[in-house]
């Protein structure tokens, strides 16, 4: 392996020689890479964007140092709306950007994920499967397997019931919309929530080990 290829595989980089790595690593190595459109209002602060090189698998870590190395021309960006670091990365990537400034909160499990957005005060929890594979079609309501939870955590939520968290219970609040079995999912896999999958009256629930 080259000298770059070790340095790259210890933390992405931000200035790189791409002629350093041999035909193999090169085919390993990927980018972030923002150009501001002028098609594109919400381009956050002055200045041009510092590209990061990373290794194919590291696009979380990637991700922190695009948001560390970018933070003045990232300040000001409306994440809630069209913006170019959203045009011009892959979704993943896109994501653990939103993670690393602040705007997200991610926890993926194998079966679901939890993405919460503190300054709107939602939550959002969705089959993995799906959140991966259909990113445009995520946070909709209805067909898809997606519920979202508004100005309550899942955590307080989950304390507040009683013993067995059944569905009706779930469709029965306020705050919930969507398809709860998928809430239902997390308590069961979620760290910290000791609870088992059971029937109850004849519907999917979830029951506290400690009751």
């Amino acid at each position: 392996m080259t000298r770059l290829y070790d340095q790259l595989a210890e933390r992405p980089r931000t200035a790189i020689n791409h002629s350093s790595l041999n035909p193999t690593e090169r085919a390993e190595l990927r980018r972030i890479k923002v150009t501001q459109s002028t098609d594109l209002t919400n381009t956050g602060g002055a200045g041009r964007f510092t590209t990061v090189y990373y290794l194919d698998g590291d696009e979380r870590e990637a991700a922190a140092v695009f948001a560390e190395e970018n933070a003045a021309q990232l300040e000001g960006i409306d994440f809630g709306s069209k913006n170019a670091v959203q045009q011009a990365v892959d979704r993943e990537v896109y994501d653990w950007i939103l993670y690393a400034l602040g705007e997200r909160e991610l926890e993926k499990y194998e079966s679901v994920v939890r993405e919460t957005r503190p300054d709107e005060e939602v939550t959002w929890v969705i089959d993995r499967d799906h959140y991966e594979q259909y990113p445009m079609r995520r946070y909709s309501i209805g067909e898809t397997p997606t519920v979202r939870i508004d100005r309550h955590s899942l955590d307080a939520l989950y304390e507040d019931f009683d013993d067995v968290i059944t569905a009706s219970d779930l469709e029965a609040h306020t705050a919930i919309e969507g398809d709860v079995r998928y809430v239902l999912e997390y308590y069961r896999v979620a760290d910290g929530n000791t609870c088992d999958p059971v029937s109850h009256d004849g519907e999917m629930a979830v029951r506290k080990r400690d009751a």
